[in-house]
């Protein structure tokens, strides 16, 4: 029997153009409508018809190849959902998790999920047909509201849009719902796969995590009741005092549960323990066989939740309802009463998730958050903590698999930057470094000697102190200082615009001396990420900082302009293009400081000025002025750039580095990422960038302020970062979304989670980093015509979940005939061919990016060509002129493993069929020319 494809009635459209996600004109509507739509209104397919459709709509090369592909993939997409929702025997059913780290649960849950999302037989509310459904009743009211319209004209409506359809009411109802499910852009086969397995309406949401309790005032009254009522009964006397809880006889699930739960929310089992370790750490009961809730004794827990109780145990027995009514022991107040100072050493250097020090605080302040615990009602499970908890930007494994494709197909790299302004040194002279690069440029004429000569000290303290020894977290030996924010992953650097320094743009390593320099820089935390496809006419990026970036990595970051001699025995107006350079000269004096501030400057921006007389072919227009941290200088419209790459020493060991969790998921790292979620999102919003960024110091660093420098405003949130008692302190950037192998795909996905915790504006200012790359992943799956990056990825991921490995044909037909009566196999040849190549077109960005690098260049030369003739009789000014760009070869993308993925270690093969009918630089021309009848 052949595979049947429904709902391939988005070839009959009735809506318009732009409001829907596949289209085609009036005439292929009127001509293969009654191709695929059944007389009783529903909708088939078949190969021989969805040949027939390709080579008579699209023929030779097509018209409009994205536009096919768009069609094409929506179609798919139906088919996925027509398989999953047969009865027995669905292609699905032998899909494992254990065969495919992709699939976020194995085949036979999987396709029930997307059986009840495609609701065909149920039509449910919020299923796909259950939508359409709503929407076709919703438009046949409004005729039958109608007095002068009613039922009859609804029918001749229907009658007209379907006129192969078998005359009655519910075969055309039928073929109207058929319509809109692939004629409405938010209903479509496509847009909802997308909602299932990608990002859905407008971020990513893991709901596998497992689900926790806000511990409140509220929340421990709750749970205080319900220890009450479940426990009411239990006698407490000096014999149960000393009986450990689970072997109370008679005692149930639901009430040790109920004890549990209560542990948990007032600082867990090491709140209620005796330890030998003289630092306290968190660590909850999520098992009822936890040894040390099976070591609990009666005395030691009522101890733990009851302040009167702990001060005279001796003195109350009873059942422990008479205990609570009778002597007010065990609520909210009574635990309250618990104050941590009371516990000897045991919370000295506690500080909790609020940023509040032990010694303030009482037992009810300890945790934020704890495991959500309820009975199994199963005497086989011994997980008592709730499963199916939503964390917002932890990635499932199938959106994994499109921020994988999209991070290896994009290259991302973030950035932030510090510019040395032109316009804050002189704004009423602001340079065109199109004619000009030129010391001159960094010098205001109208400073006095003292504004002069602490510019160029500011300058040089600046350079030499934040920009080329700045220290990193991964190699800083924070013995050397007591002074650094390594501790927090941190660069000196970077502390003048992010974390707690960057709240008044505190300079501290400086000092009072700050001041000379500040005024004049200005720092930027670019909200988009560079990739090798960046359009740098809208901004943010321009072709001298992407082609610069990508250069300094291809090069391992250690291409320098070492071969570059601008060092100069004096300088003078041939060498800095000052014309009353007597003046400058007697403004600087004899400043030692000074002068060498003018060398560090002057030098440097002769060495980025691109001139005519740097003929060494391994010239760069920008120079590497501090390899460990990634940053590079350049000179670009607005001034001196010195552009640092966010998470760098990440990305250098995103290739050979593994994480400390198991790639694959399991039920014990799973529970670890879902707490850890929850604790930081439930932090103090001014600590969480620190949490959330990436260090490799361990272990606990007291920090002290040092005298001889400003005041270091990190040091206080390290300090209690190091006094949190919870096991990810040091750990969230590897735990949360710790599926993801790559290290610095993990940093740039993480970072979401960090943007949606401090969405509001006044939380937003604690953000280290503006980017959101699963934001621009989702983007790369647009569902409009233009067909983004990453459009195909409904093709692609089956491929991956199936195992074809890039064999087309024998995808195609575990969802399609391939061979019998009527089938055309050179059409099938073609068929997928044509969708290769087309692919292959849009997913071409190293193309992309040589074509830039190609227009950056010749532009640079003609500019050349024009200054040279503008400033002809002036051979000081022509010797300033950037003549040079750089040429960046694209092949870097496939030689770097900056940006591997597990599916780069997946070989793929050619399908069966190899058409010689099409070429992917024909379709390139095609998508490129965008000829609305075909190619020429």
């Amino acid at each position: 029997m052949k595979k049947l494809l429904s709902l391939i009635g988005a070839l009959t459209l009735t809506a318009s153009a732009s409001s829907v996600l596949i289209s085609c004109s009036d005439k292929d509507t009127d001509k293969y409508g009654n191709t695929f739509i059944n007389g009783d209104g529903s909708l088939k397919i078949t190969t021989e018809d969805l040949l027939n459709w390709y080579n008579e709509t699209y023929g030779s090369l097509g018209k409009n190849p994205q536009k096919f592909l768009a069609q094409f993939y929506n179609i798919f997409a139906v088919a996925i959902y027509e398989e999953a929702s047969r009865e027995e025997n669905n292609i699905f059913e032998n899909l494992k998790t254990t065969n495919s780290q992709y699939l976020n649960q194995d085949g036979k849950e999987f396709a029930e999920s997307l059986k009840n999302a495609y609701g065909k037989e149920s039509k449910a509310t919020g299923t796909i047909y259950g939508n359409a459904n709503s929407a076709m009743v919703n438009e046949r009211k409004g005729y039958l509201d109608d007095k002068s319209k009613g039922t009859k004209a609804w029918v001749k409506y229907l009658r007209n849009e379907f006129p192969w359809v078998d005359n009655d009411q519910t075969s055309l109802e039928n073929a109207w719902i058929s319509n809109y499910i692939l004629t409405d852009s938010s209903n479509s086969a496509y847009a909802n796969l997308a909602n299932t397995l990608g990002f859905g309406a407008s971020q990513s949401t893991w709901y596998q995590g497992y689900s926790s309790i806000i511990v409140n005032d509220t929340t421990i009254s709750g749970l205080m009741s319900s220890f009450i009522r479940l426990c009411g009964d239990i006698q407490i006397n000096q014999e149960t005092k000393t009986t450990k809880i689970y072997q109370t006889p008679g005692i149930s699930e639901n009430q040790e549960i109920a004890i549990i739960n209560l542990i948990n929310a007032l600082g867990g089992k090491n709140a209620f323990i005796t330890t030998t370790t003289e630092t306290f750490k968190i660590e909850f009961i999520t098992s009822l066989e936890d040894n040390a809730f099976k070591n609990l004794t009666w005395n030691d827990f009522l101890q733990g939740i009851s302040s009167r109780y702990r001060r005279d145990s001796n003195s109350f027995t009873g059942t422990i309802a008479s205990l609570s009514s009778s002597h007010s022991l065990f609520d909210l107040a009574d635990v309250q009463a618990l104050r941590l100072d009371s516990y000897g050493t045991k919370y000295e250097k506690f500080w909790n998730h609020e940023g509040k020090q032990g010694t303030n605080l009482n037992r009810t302040n300890i945790v934020s958050v704890a495991p959500n615990l309820n009975s199994t009602n199963s005497q086989e499970s011994k997980d008592i903590w709730n499963k199916y908890g939503t964390k917002q930007n932890v990635l499932s494994n199938s959106q994994r698999f499109l921020v994988d494709k999209y991070f290896e197909e994009k290259a991302p790299v973030a950035t932030s930057q510090v510019v040395l302004s032109f316009s804050a040194i002189n704004a009423s002279a602001t340079p065109d470094t199109l004619s000009e690069i030129s010391p001159a440029q960094f010098v205001n004429p109208d400073w006095t000697s003292v504004q002069t000569q602490q510019f160029f000290i500011g300058f040089d303290r600046y350079y030499n102190e934040y920009v080329k020894s700045g220290t990193s977290s991964t190699q800083y030996d924070i013995k050397t200082s007591n002074n650094s924010s390594a501790a927090a992953g941190l660069s000196d650097f970077e502390t003048f615009y992010r974390g707690a320094n960057s709240r008044n743009s505190n300079l501290w390593k400086l000092g009072d001396e700050q001041s000379y320099i500040k005024p004049y820089l200005t720092a930027t935390k670019n909200e988009q990420l560079l990739t090798k496809d960046f359009d740098t006419t809208s901004g943010t990026y321009s072709n001298l900082a992407k082609f610069s970036v990508y250069d300094f990595l291809a090069n391992g970051g250690e291409a320098k302009n070492s071969s570059v001699n601008s060092k100069a025995d004096s300088w003078t107006n041939e060498n800095t293009n000052i014309k009353d350079i007597a003046t400058f000269n007697a403004k600087i004096g004899n400043n030692d400081q000074a002068k060498k501030g003018v060398d560090t400057l002057f030098e440097l921006v002769n060495t980025l000025g691109r001139h005519a007389n740097d003929t060494d072919s391994n010239v760069k227009p920008y120079e590497v002025v501090n390899e460990e941290e990634g940053i590079i200088a350049f000179i670009d419209t607005d001034g001196l750039h010195f552009l640092k790459i966010d998470g760098y020493q990440t990305l250098k060991a995103s290739s050979n580095q593994k994480n400390s969790y198991s790639t694959k998921r399991s039920e014990e790292n799973d529970k670890k990422q879902s707490l850890a979620y929850d604790t930081l999102v439930n932090t103090n919003k001014e600590l969480i960038p620190y949490l959330l960024n990436p260090k490799s110091i361990q272990g606990s660093y007291n920090l002290k302020e040092e005298t001889t420098v400003g005041t270091n405003a990190d040091i206080d949130k390290i300090n209690i970062i190091n006094g949190m008692a919870d096991e990810f302190k040091t750990e969230y950037s590897e735990i949360l979304n710790y599926s993801i192998e790559n290290d610095y795909e993990r940093f740039l996905v993480n970072n979401s989670i960090a943007k949606n915790a401090l969405s509001s504006e006044s939380d937003s200012s604690n953000l280290f980093y503006n980017f959101d790359i699963v934001s621009d992943a989702q983007a790369s799956i647009t569902s409009t015509e233009s067909f983004g990056l990453l459009g195909q990825w409904i093709w692609l991921y089956m491929d991956e979940i199936f195992g074809t490995n890039g064999n087309y044909y024998e995808l195609y037909k575990k969802f399609f005939e391939v061979e019998g009566e009527n089938i055309n196999e050179d059409g099938i040849r073609d068929l997928l061919d044509y969708i290769e190549a087309t692919q292959n077109a849009v997913e071409n960005l190293n193309q992309t990016f040589k074509t830039q690098n190609w227009n950056w260049i010749k532009s640079t030369e003609d500019n050349y060509k024009k200054q040279m003739a503008a400033a002809s009789v002036n051979s000081v000014q022509q010797s300033f002129i950037p003549k040079y760009a750089l040429e960046v070869n694209s092949s870097i993308f496939n030689e770097i493993t900056y940006w591997k993925t597990p599916l780069s270690d997946e070989a793929k093969t050619n399908y069966i069929f190899k058409s010689v009918k099409y070429l992917e630089d024909a379709v390139i021309y095609n998508l490129n020319i965008k000829h609305k009848e075909g190619v020429e």
